[in-house]
């Protein structure tokens, strides 16, 4: 079947599956949410598969010597040649066990170099996701949801008197760490900052700002965005915002910061889009870039290992 083998030890096998084994893989994660025929469904899924060659491929096993497979899990390898390398495993299953589902991603971690990884738990019914989270936890999991928000920049609200914006550069870097590190409560290590900084892709350091009310002030906040596309429709990815530790209680301060900074990204980009992606960590900002005028396009819960 033309499936790549790795001996983990005399007893357990972790290897990729031949395209003929996919429709059992679906049957499996199918079956795992719950649904009531899960191997019919996977037959008739089974004629949509483009590529079943290459999606047989991600598909990753576990199999003790002598026994059917007891978990599996789809995996989004970064590529060698990524900015930040984040690792995505999806569509997880297992059988009785769910220590099975620990043991296959351990050895995944262990495969494919990575920064950050993330396990996506679509539509996997609360009960498992818990189980699932018992069992990554060791391994520096943790639960999460994540909400993928976007805003066109052709709608951004008026503002009385916007913030005025410093953007990085390699001598104001410490200073830029120093009060992101202050805002968020804890400590950044570098690890964390560099991965920070390459996101969603190459850094662009006029995209990172502190905000100040005058420039003789001190920072109230920051901005921090991605670049995928400079141009007219231009895309951008909003990576981390925030106010000064002594403002958090403070959402219209927030909001102003928000909507300054899409002035901003408008008047290079005016009829472009900002994505983002944020989190239980993030708090109501969520709520708050809903109310600036962000739609809410998905909502996905997860376990996540982030860098440190």
């Amino acid at each position: 079947m033309g499936a790549r083998v790795r001996r983990v030890d005399w007893l357990t096998v972790i290897r990729s599956l031949g395209s003929d084994e996919l429709p059992w893989f679906v049957g499996r994660a199918l079956a795992f949410l719950g649904h009531p025929d899960p191997h019919g469904m996977s037959l008739r899924l089974s004629g949509r598969f483009r590529d079943p060659r290459g999606d047989a491929g991600a598909c990753h096993v576990l199999a003790r010597e002598g026994e059917a497979p007891s978990a599996g899990v789809v995996v989004q390898a970064p590529d060698p040649d990524d900015d930040a390398r984040n690792l995505v495993l999806s569509s997880p299953w297992h059988e009785e066990d769910a220590a099975d589902a620990h043991d296959l991603v351990a050895s995944l971690l262990a495969r494919f170099p990575h920064e950050s990884a993330v396990l996506r738990l679509d539509a996997v019914p609360a009960d498992r996701r818990r189980a699932l989270a018992a069992a990554l936890e060791p391994l520096g999991f943790e639960v999460d949801e994540t909400r993928s928000l976007r805003f066109d920049l052709s709608q951004v609200p008026p503002i009385g008197s916007p913030l005025l914006f410093e953007a990085w550069s390699l001598g104001s870097d410490k200073r830029f760490r120093e009060f992101y590190a202050a805002a968020e409560g804890r400590d950044v290590s570098d690890a964390g900052w560099a991965y920070l900084k390459r996101r969603h892709g190459p850094f662009h350091p006029d995209l990172w700002f502190l905000a100040r009310e005058t420039l003789d002030q001190k920072p109230v906040g920051y901005a921090f965005f991605g670049l995928g596309q400079r141009r007219v429709d231009g895309r951008y990815t909003l990576d981390a915002v925030g106010v000064a530790g002594e403002l958090r209680s403070d959402s219209t301060m927030l909001r102003r910061l928000v909507i300054s900074a899409l002035q901003e990204l408008s008047s290079f980009s005016p009829v472009g889009v900002v994505e983002a992606e944020v989190s239980l960590l993030d708090g109501k900002l969520g709520d708050l870039l809903r109310l600036v005028g962000f739609t809410q396009v998905s909502r996905t819960p997860v376990l996540v290992k982030r860098p440190r």
